[in-house]
């Protein structure tokens, strides 16, 4: 990098730490594959810990189970990423610290370049999307049909099956993000386009945070790491195409 870090003025002592993170591709945002995490979190959280002293161990587990054991185990200090309303139903009651995001992700609904513009809220049947994953930009009647089955979820646990299955035509559309199956399309199996983000069905804007529930200190100080790091991290952006509208 070019850019020479600057010093953080927190509180917390450096440390050893134990991040949770998805054990999903969902590069270029972030990959967690045969124990090797990579991709715009790593490198961002790395950085952090190059300029505080901590040092971070990275250990991934399948979305759900990762919730479950941050929420109710003590071997991991930090969760990444992670979002107030991301299972908010499992989190009552517990006192978790976010950071201030560190990316703003557009997650929406993806369809066959003949199916835009030609389906609604109404039209959905069936969606596929990665397993631990939930379709949260739908309404209240939206979601009530998810829960009924009047629109079917499927989940996969690979993002190349979840790929394959929306280009199959057999299913309405996937859920994910434009960043995401993009750079899939593009980088992966060289079919750009094979899939569309239709902005006229329900999606959301994202932000994804560190949570931790102990270490409320080092989430301060990974704050000011932010605020006083923003060349580094447009240009960490910008690596992995982050800043690139026509992903979205």
């Amino acid at each position: 990098m070019a850019f020479i870090y600057m010093g953080l003025a927190g509180s917390a002592m450096a440390s050893s730490f134990t991040i949770g993170v998805e054990e999903v591709d969902y590069y270029p945002l972030h990959r967690c594959v045969n124990g090797n995490f990579s991709g715009y979190g790593r490198d961002l959280l790395d950085a952090f810990a190059k300029q505080s002293g901590h040092s971070f161990t990275y250990v991934s587990l399948p979305v759900s189970r990762l919730f479950h054991t941050f929420l109710n185990e003590n071997s991991i200090d930090f969760k990444y990423p992670d979002n107030p309303h991301w299972q908010a139903d499992m989190k009552k009651g517990k006192p978790i610290f976010y950071s201030d995001p560190v990316v703003n992700v557009i997650e929406g609904l993806l369809v066959k370049p003949e199916k835009f513009d030609q389906l609604s809220e109404i039209s959905v049947k069936s969606i596929v999307t990665m397993r631990g994953f939930t379709p949260w930009p739908f309404d209240k009647a939206m979601r009530q049909k998810v829960n009924n089955g009047t629109i079917r979820v499927y989940q996969e646990d690979s993002f190349g099956k979840l790929i394959s299955l929306g280009m199959t035509g057999h299913y309405d559309a996937v859920y994910a993000s434009p960043i995401v199956i993009n750079y899939y399309l593009d980088e992966i199996i060289h079919k750009p386009g094979a899939l569309v983000f239709d902005k006229k069905l329900p999606f959301e804007s994202n932000d994804f945070s560190l949570s931790s529930i102990r270490q409320g200190d080092v989430i301060k100080q990974f704050n000011e790491f932010l605020t006083k790091n923003q060349p580094l991290i447009l240009e960490l952006k910008r690596k992995y195409r982050l800043t690139d509208k026509a992903a979205q």
